[in-house]
Protein backbone atom coordinates (compact mmCIF):
# COMPACT_ATOMS: atom_id res chain seq x y z
CA UNK A 1 0.00 0.00 0.00
CA UNK A 2 2.87 2.67 0.59
CA UNK A 3 4.59 1.70 -2.63
CA UNK A 4 1.23 2.72 -4.43
CA UNK A 5 0.69 6.13 -2.60
CA UNK A 6 4.56 6.54 -3.55
CA UNK A 7 3.65 5.77 -6.88
CA UNK A 8 0.10 8.38 -6.87
CA UNK A 9 2.54 10.66 -5.42
CA UNK A 10 5.09 10.71 -8.46
CA UNK A 11 2.46 10.19 -11.00
CA UNK A 12 0.91 13.32 -9.35
CA UNK A 13 4.22 15.17 -9.39
CA UNK A 14 5.17 14.00 -13.21
CA UNK A 15 1.66 15.15 -14.20
CA UNK A 16 1.91 18.64 -12.42
CA UNK A 17 5.14 19.30 -14.56
CA UNK A 18 3.76 18.32 -17.49
CA UNK A 19 1.23 21.10 -17.51
CA UNK A 20 3.77 23.20 -16.16
CA UNK A 21 5.71 22.63 -19.12
CA UNK A 22 3.10 22.70 -21.57
CA UNK A 23 1.87 25.89 -20.05
CA UNK A 24 5.41 27.54 -20.73
CA UNK A 25 5.59 26.52 -24.20
CA UNK A 26 2.32 27.69 -24.92
CA UNK A 27 3.38 30.84 -23.58
CA UNK A 28 6.66 30.70 -25.96
CA UNK A 29 4.92 30.22 -28.89
CA UNK A 30 2.72 33.14 -28.08
CA UNK A 31 6.01 34.79 -27.69
CA UNK A 32 7.86 33.14 -30.27
CA UNK A 33 5.58 34.63 -32.68
CA UNK A 34 5.77 38.26 -31.54
CA UNK A 35 9.45 38.02 -31.37
CA UNK A 36 9.76 36.76 -35.05
CA UNK A 37 7.08 39.43 -36.62
CA UNK A 38 10.06 42.13 -34.64
CA UNK A 39 12.52 40.33 -35.57
CA UNK A 40 11.85 40.35 -39.31
CA UNK A 41 10.78 44.10 -39.21
CA UNK A 42 13.62 45.43 -38.20
CA UNK A 43 15.94 42.93 -40.18
CA UNK A 44 14.04 44.79 -43.21
CA UNK A 45 14.60 47.81 -41.79
CA UNK A 46 18.26 47.46 -41.53
CA UNK A 47 18.15 46.23 -45.53
CA UNK A 48 16.56 49.75 -46.41
CA UNK A 49 18.72 52.11 -44.09
CA UNK A 50 21.87 50.39 -44.97
CA UNK A 51 21.41 50.57 -48.79
CA UNK A 52 18.65 53.84 -49.49
CA UNK A 53 20.29 56.79 -47.26
CA UNK A 54 16.71 59.18 -48.35
CA UNK A 55 15.70 56.58 -45.20
CA UNK A 56 18.58 57.71 -42.48
CA UNK A 57 15.45 59.12 -40.55
CA UNK A 58 14.63 55.41 -39.92
CA UNK A 59 17.78 54.93 -37.69
CA UNK A 60 16.68 53.97 -34.00
CA UNK A 61 13.00 55.36 -34.70
CA UNK A 62 10.38 53.05 -32.49
CA UNK A 63 8.06 50.85 -34.09
CA UNK A 64 4.22 50.74 -33.24
CA UNK A 65 2.17 48.13 -34.90
CA UNK A 66 -1.48 48.26 -35.38
CA UNK A 67 -3.72 45.50 -37.30
CA UNK A 68 -5.35 46.20 -40.39
CA UNK A 69 -8.99 45.01 -41.29
CA UNK A 70 -10.78 41.67 -39.82
CA UNK A 71 -8.88 38.88 -40.56
CA UNK A 72 -6.58 40.28 -43.44
CA UNK A 73 -3.37 39.49 -41.75
CA UNK A 74 -2.08 42.72 -42.46
CA UNK A 75 -0.26 45.39 -39.77
CA UNK A 76 0.97 48.70 -40.24
CA UNK A 77 3.96 49.28 -38.85
CA UNK A 78 4.32 52.89 -38.27
CA UNK A 79 7.70 54.26 -37.23
CA UNK A 80 8.28 57.21 -34.68
CA UNK A 81 11.24 59.20 -33.46
CA UNK A 82 11.69 62.56 -31.62
CA UNK A 83 7.60 62.58 -31.67
CA UNK A 84 7.09 62.54 -34.85
CA UNK A 85 6.27 59.98 -37.45
CA UNK A 86 9.37 59.15 -39.69
CA UNK A 87 7.98 56.18 -42.07
CA UNK A 88 6.05 53.06 -41.94
CA UNK A 89 5.75 49.34 -43.73
CA UNK A 90 2.96 47.68 -44.73
CA UNK A 91 3.42 43.76 -43.75
CA UNK A 92 1.31 40.69 -44.32
CA UNK A 93 1.58 37.31 -42.98
CA UNK A 94 2.57 34.66 -45.82
CA UNK A 95 0.56 31.40 -45.71
CA UNK A 96 2.59 28.82 -44.16
CA UNK A 97 4.78 26.60 -46.21
CA UNK A 98 4.53 22.77 -45.36
CA UNK A 99 4.84 21.41 -42.02
CA UNK A 100 7.23 24.64 -40.74
CA UNK A 101 5.17 26.12 -37.16
CA UNK A 102 7.17 29.44 -38.00
CA UNK A 103 5.20 31.95 -39.06
CA UNK A 104 6.65 34.01 -42.37
CA UNK A 105 5.99 37.37 -43.39
CA UNK A 106 6.15 39.60 -46.66
CA UNK A 107 6.76 43.58 -47.28
CA UNK A 108 3.97 44.62 -49.14
CA UNK A 109 4.86 48.48 -49.18
CA UNK A 110 7.20 51.02 -47.20
CA UNK A 111 7.57 54.72 -47.17
CA UNK A 112 9.70 57.64 -45.54
CA UNK A 113 8.12 60.79 -44.32
CA UNK A 114 5.78 62.07 -41.96
CA UNK A 115 2.41 61.56 -43.71
CA UNK A 116 2.05 57.81 -43.15
CA UNK A 117 -1.02 55.47 -44.30
CA UNK A 118 -3.77 55.52 -42.11
CA UNK A 119 -2.40 58.21 -40.05
CA UNK A 120 -4.60 58.57 -37.02
CA UNK A 121 -4.74 62.58 -37.78
CA UNK A 122 -6.46 61.80 -40.70
CA UNK A 123 -8.83 58.82 -39.28
CA UNK A 124 -12.43 59.28 -39.50
CA UNK A 125 -14.30 59.85 -36.19
CA UNK A 126 -16.66 57.29 -36.40
CA UNK A 127 -16.47 53.78 -34.40
CA UNK A 128 -17.19 51.86 -36.97
CA UNK A 129 -14.35 52.81 -40.07
CA UNK A 130 -12.66 49.99 -41.30
CA UNK A 131 -9.38 50.54 -42.85
CA UNK A 132 -9.00 48.82 -46.06
CA UNK A 133 -5.22 47.92 -47.66
CA UNK A 134 -4.57 47.64 -51.39
CA UNK A 135 -1.88 49.70 -52.45
CA UNK A 136 -3.01 53.44 -54.07
CA UNK A 137 -6.48 52.31 -53.22
CA UNK A 138 -6.01 52.13 -49.75
CA UNK A 139 -9.14 54.07 -47.71
CA UNK A 140 -11.07 53.88 -45.09
CA UNK A 141 -14.78 52.53 -45.64
CA UNK A 142 -17.05 54.10 -43.37
CA UNK A 143 -20.68 52.69 -43.39
CA UNK A 144 -23.48 55.46 -43.56
CA UNK A 145 -26.62 53.45 -44.32
CA UNK A 146 -28.22 52.70 -46.87
CA UNK A 147 -24.54 54.16 -48.45
CA UNK A 148 -21.03 53.39 -47.58
CA UNK A 149 -18.01 56.34 -47.69
CA UNK A 150 -14.65 55.64 -48.78
CA UNK A 151 -11.85 58.00 -47.07
CA UNK A 152 -8.45 57.59 -49.21
CA UNK A 153 -5.94 56.45 -46.33
CA UNK A 154 -3.46 58.66 -47.41
CA UNK A 155 -4.42 61.69 -47.57
CA UNK A 156 -7.77 61.94 -45.53
CA UNK A 157 -9.75 62.79 -48.60
CA UNK A 158 -13.06 61.66 -48.74
CA UNK A 159 -14.50 60.51 -52.23
CA UNK A 160 -18.18 61.16 -53.65
CA UNK A 161 -20.18 58.33 -52.90
CA UNK A 162 -20.43 57.42 -56.67
CA UNK A 163 -17.04 56.16 -55.40
CA UNK A 164 -16.63 52.00 -55.96
CA UNK A 165 -13.23 49.99 -54.92
CA UNK A 166 -11.77 48.13 -57.62
CA UNK A 167 -11.31 44.46 -57.15
CA UNK A 168 -8.36 43.93 -54.43
CA UNK A 169 -4.93 43.77 -56.40
CA UNK A 170 -2.35 43.20 -54.00
CA UNK A 171 -3.38 40.30 -52.71
CA UNK A 172 -3.12 38.86 -56.10
CA UNK A 173 0.93 39.70 -56.06
CA UNK A 174 2.89 36.24 -56.85
CA UNK A 175 4.89 36.14 -53.38
CA UNK A 176 7.79 35.59 -55.82
CA UNK A 177 7.26 39.61 -56.56
CA UNK A 178 7.58 40.38 -52.73
CA UNK A 179 10.14 41.06 -50.33
CA UNK A 180 9.95 37.79 -48.06
CA UNK A 181 11.27 37.09 -44.41
CA UNK A 182 14.86 37.05 -44.59
CA UNK A 183 15.75 38.36 -47.49
CA UNK A 184 17.92 41.30 -48.59
CA UNK A 185 17.90 44.41 -50.34
CA UNK A 186 20.51 44.20 -52.71
CA UNK A 187 20.22 46.83 -55.79
CA UNK A 188 19.29 50.37 -55.58
CA UNK A 189 18.93 52.91 -58.66
CA UNK A 190 18.24 56.37 -57.91
CA UNK A 191 16.58 58.50 -60.86
CA UNK A 192 16.17 61.98 -58.63
CA UNK A 193 17.04 62.56 -54.77
CA UNK A 194 15.07 66.03 -55.28
CA UNK A 195 11.47 65.51 -54.45
CA UNK A 196 9.20 66.24 -57.48
CA UNK A 197 6.24 66.57 -58.71
CA UNK A 198 4.57 65.08 -61.82
CA UNK A 199 2.98 68.17 -63.32
CA UNK A 200 7.28 69.49 -63.12
CA UNK A 201 7.44 67.65 -66.62
CA UNK A 202 3.99 66.87 -68.63
CA UNK A 203 5.29 65.00 -70.78
CA UNK A 204 3.16 61.84 -70.05
CA UNK A 205 -0.39 63.97 -70.84
CA UNK A 206 0.75 63.54 -74.56
CA UNK A 207 1.38 59.47 -73.76
CA UNK A 208 -2.07 59.36 -72.66
CA UNK A 209 -3.36 59.43 -76.21
CA UNK A 210 -0.82 56.64 -77.43
CA UNK A 211 -0.73 52.78 -77.74
CA UNK A 212 0.56 51.92 -74.17
CA UNK A 213 4.04 50.40 -74.68
CA UNK A 214 4.93 47.92 -71.58
CA UNK A 215 8.29 49.04 -69.33
CA UNK A 216 10.28 46.32 -67.19
CA UNK A 217 11.88 46.96 -63.83
CA UNK A 218 14.71 46.05 -66.15
CA UNK A 219 14.42 48.51 -68.50
CA UNK A 220 13.90 50.98 -66.09
CA UNK A 221 17.19 49.97 -63.98
CA UNK A 222 19.16 50.97 -67.02
CA UNK A 223 17.86 54.63 -67.67
CA UNK A 224 20.94 57.50 -66.99
CA UNK A 225 20.46 59.86 -64.02
CA UNK A 226 17.41 62.64 -64.06
CA UNK A 227 15.33 61.02 -66.38
CA UNK A 228 11.48 61.91 -65.83
CA UNK A 229 9.41 59.09 -65.06
CA UNK A 230 5.78 59.22 -64.16
CA UNK A 231 3.21 56.35 -62.97
CA UNK A 232 -0.29 57.44 -64.06
CA UNK A 233 -2.96 55.02 -62.12
CA UNK A 234 -6.87 54.86 -62.70
CA UNK A 235 -8.42 54.38 -59.26
CA UNK A 236 -12.34 53.46 -58.11
CA UNK A 237 -13.94 52.48 -61.45
CA UNK A 238 -12.00 55.30 -63.09
CA UNK A 239 -13.22 57.86 -60.97
CA UNK A 240 -9.92 58.77 -59.85
CA UNK A 241 -6.88 59.58 -61.81
CA UNK A 242 -3.87 60.16 -60.32
CA UNK A 243 -0.28 60.86 -61.68
CA UNK A 244 3.03 60.15 -59.30
CA UNK A 245 7.08 61.29 -60.28
CA UNK A 246 9.03 57.87 -59.60
CA UNK A 247 12.22 58.49 -57.67
CA UNK A 248 13.64 55.17 -57.69
CA UNK A 249 13.77 51.43 -57.97
CA UNK A 250 14.83 48.87 -54.92
CA UNK A 251 15.06 45.01 -55.60
CA UNK A 252 15.09 42.16 -53.11
CA UNK A 253 17.18 39.31 -53.42
CA UNK A 254 17.93 40.64 -57.22
CA UNK A 255 14.14 39.44 -58.10
CA UNK A 256 11.38 41.59 -56.41
CA UNK A 257 11.60 44.81 -57.68
CA UNK A 258 9.93 47.81 -55.88
CA UNK A 259 9.22 51.53 -57.10
CA UNK A 260 9.85 54.79 -54.82
CA UNK A 261 7.15 57.28 -55.99
CA UNK A 262 6.48 60.49 -54.45
CA UNK A 263 3.36 60.54 -52.76
CA UNK A 264 3.26 62.92 -49.36
CA UNK A 265 6.46 61.40 -48.93
CA UNK A 266 8.15 58.62 -50.22
CA UNK A 267 6.09 55.59 -50.30
CA UNK A 268 7.55 52.06 -52.04
CA UNK A 269 5.40 49.49 -53.73
CA UNK A 270 5.60 46.18 -55.64
CA UNK A 271 6.64 46.59 -59.17
CA UNK A 272 4.50 43.67 -60.05
CA UNK A 273 1.44 45.75 -58.68
CA UNK A 274 2.08 49.33 -60.14
CA UNK A 275 2.80 47.58 -63.70
CA UNK A 276 -0.76 46.10 -63.27
CA UNK A 277 -2.78 49.33 -61.55
CA UNK A 278 -1.09 52.04 -63.95
CA UNK A 279 1.09 52.74 -66.93
CA UNK A 280 4.98 54.33 -66.88
CA UNK A 281 5.63 56.96 -68.67
CA UNK A 282 9.51 57.73 -69.62
CA UNK A 283 10.76 61.09 -70.36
Amino acid sequence: MLMVRRLSSLGCFVLCCLLMFSSQAVRAEKQSWEQIFQSQVHQWMEEIIQHDGQFRDWRKAGVEVQTLGANQHQWLVSLNKAGKQVGYLIVAESPQQGDSPSPSFVLLEYGVGEYILFDDAFAPREIAAEPVYDGFASFWRVAHHPLQQLIDAKTGETFPQTARPDDPVMNTVLAENLAGSGQSLTQMRLFDDAQTDPFDDIGWLQDLHKPKDEVSWEQLMQKHDNTHITLTVSLYQNEVFAPFAVNSLHLWNDRAAYVGVWDGGLRFLPFAYAERVGDFHVN
